[in-house]
């Protein structure tokens, strides 16, 4: 248990301390500075004690040397990434953090309204390729599956063919919510003793990589909503990716976040200058190998990748690599359409979100605590209304995450009961009447966690509503920036890093919670996930809202919180989205 005094004015305990300390420091200082006097009181001559010094043999000199330089070339290198897990250019923010009471400055994002359709997407030049093909009479769907193919080339870090996706779709004129589950799924041959002694190899190499779902996730959609022709959705990936894209900071950053395999032909290609250093963001980056795999595809169709050439290459490379998945594995993976989690707001709002293996579960209970706080403008007016209400907020995640360590793949376990109760204002209600206002615990027992979750990691998102008023939000991922650091050789496709979202019998985390036996590894299982792309409905049946976010396991609180920030009485939704969540 946690005095809440302690949480909110930390920043005078640490003042305190840092006063002692300087007052301490200064009178050390005053005593030995003035005219050479030390503490005791002696007089020193700074000159004759210099001449008292023992002649110090020259080797000594040049060991210190040495050492010295070797200090240097360590931390050098440590701090450059040669290690693999250097800091990124990005993270030194982090040593200096900004002062939580003191407001953001002004947000450099534009707040845009659009009379008829819009496309968020994770890079402007997709975006604006989803808002071609709308232009061109496509829906959203035929907008979603050009713009995630660019994003495949352009955000190739987060995303891309060689992963998976969940996706929430609303069709107006029907006012019906579907689901597509595309995530991927553990080979057939696999064996949770595979990763018994060392869990580092559920990250990196071959055997991290799952059955992938992406592409096949896209054909079908495509199959059952999309309008214009295949090959023209897919061509504008192809485009770009033969022109060449400019590279991102946030991409140049994520090199450092992960470690690539320097062996692999196609990074060093794409990513190394002729020092074999990283090219700089803002260099034109051509991969060629991906770019032909894309013109297949345009020509082949979606199940290439699953039952034709592609799927040849992609397993020759990886059985090469010491892979373990199989022709079976591609030929017998469909993508699966599914019911939407939904609840009702007492706005009379409706929430779609993603069923398991997705986390729309957990978001739904976190937005069911909340709505009945009934919060506005009151509850941020000043200080103490604001941390208390930051204070509910944070509680509800607790309490809801706790329960996100039950969650697994609903085609191998039974959880039909605890999705009753996650979407049950009669639960959430009694979960609200919890929370203590002046109380939180550490311990993630009194929240009810008895198992804990393997945290997933970078994602995409792309949010779109068209000029019919259909509207649809998907995550995609490779778990893993660029994955498990690999490519396929023949294809340029980037390999995922999913088995890692698995949770393993051998491994404990901090808090000595054994992992979740419902996302247990399991042939042909699909693991948990944070993604939570959703769409918000009014009492009208008009789309309202649709969100989705990325970044591994803070998603699901960063889409609630969004949601959350969007009322009338709050923020407004440019705030909620660029507003500080930490």
């Amino acid at each position: 248990m946690v005095d809440l005094k302690l949480l909110i004015y930390p920043e005078i305990l640490h003042k305190a301390s840092i006063l002692r300390k300087r007052c301490k420091t200064q009178s050390i200082a005053c005593k030995a500075a003035q005219n050479g006097n030390c503490s005791c009181g002696e007089r020193v001559d700074f000159n004759e004690a210099e001449a008292q010094i023992p002649r110090i043999k020259r080797r000594y000199i040049l060991g210190s040397i040495v050492l010295l330089v070797l200090i240097a070339l360590i931390l050098a290198a440590f701090y450059g990434g040669l290690f693999g897990r250097g800091l990124a250019p990005d993270d030194e923010a982090l040593l200096n953090p900004r002062n939580p009471t003191e407001p953001l400055p002004p947000s450099t994002s534009v707040l845009r309204v659009f009379k008829k359709a819009a496309v968020c997407a994770d890079s402007a030049a997709c975006a604006q390729v989803g808002k071609d093909i709308l232009e061109k009479n496509g829906t959203a769907v035929d907008a979603a599956i050009a713009t995630m193919f660019c994003n495949g080339v352009v955000t190739m870090q987060s995303m891309g063919l060689g992963g998976g996706f969940l996706m929430t779709l609303y069709k107006r004129d029907e006012e019906k919510a579907y689901f597509l589950n595309a995530r991927e799924k553990a080979p057939l041959a696999v064996k949770n003793e595979m990763f018994k002694k060392d869990e580092s190899i559920s990250k990196r190499g071959a055997l991290a990589v799952a059955v992938p779902g992406e592409l096949k996730g896209y054909w079908e959609l495509y199959k059952r909503f999309g309008t214009l022709e295949w090959k023209d959705l897919v061509q504008p990936a192809v485009d770009l990716c033969n022109k060449g894209y400019i590279m991102t900071k946030h991409q140049y950053n994520a090199f450092f976040k992960n470690k690539l395999d320097d062996e692999d032909t196609n990074f060093n290609e794409w990513f190394k200058d002729k020092n074999n250093e990283y090219k700089k963001y803002g260099s034109r980056i051509v991969p060629t190998k991906l770019c032909k795999t894309l013109s297949l595809i345009a020509v082949n169709g979606g199940d290439d990748l699953y039952n034709g050439t592609l799927a040849k290459m992609f397993l020759d490379d990886l059985k090469e690599a010491g892979g373990i998945i199989t022709s079976e594995d591609l030929e017998k993976y469909e993508a699966e359409w599914m019911d939407p989690i939904s609840i009702k707001f007492s706005t009379q709002e409706t929430v779609y979100t993603s069923p398991p293996p997705g986390s729309g579960a957990i978001l739904t209970l976190i937005l069911g605590i909340l709505d009945g706080y009934q919060f506005d403008r009151d509850n941020i007016e000043d200080l103490n209304s604001t941390v208390l209400t930051y204070h509910r907020i944070i509680e509800a995640f607790k309490y809801a995450y706790a329960k996100r360590t039950e969650l697994g793949d609903t085609n191998f376990v039974n959880i039909s009961d605890l999705l009753s109760n996650l979407t049950s204002q009669e639960y959430a209600h009694n979960i609200r009447s919890k929370i203590m206002d002046n109380t939180t615990f550490q311990d993630p027992k009194h929240y009810g966690a008895v198992f804990y979750d393997k945290g997933d990691h970078g994602t995409a998102h792309i949010s779109i509503i068209d000029q019919n008023g259909d509207a649809i939000s998907i995550t995609s991922s490779i778990n893993l920036f660029f994955g498990n650091g690999m490519t396929s050789k023949q294809t340029g496709i980037i390999y995922n890093s999913v088995i890692d979202d698995f949770s393993f019998p051998y491994f404990k985390n901090y808090f000595g919670l054994p992992g979740s036996p419902n996302n247990k590894m399991q042939p042909g299982k699909r693991p948990l996930s944070s993604m939570s792309p959703t769409i918000i409905v009014d009492k009208d049946g008009d789309a309202k809202m649709v969100v989705g976010a990325s970044g591994g396991t803070v998603i699901t609180s960063t889409v609630a919180w969004t949601i959350n920030g969007d009322t009338p009485s709050s923020y407004l939704l440019q705030g909620a989205v660029k507003g500080c969540r930490t």
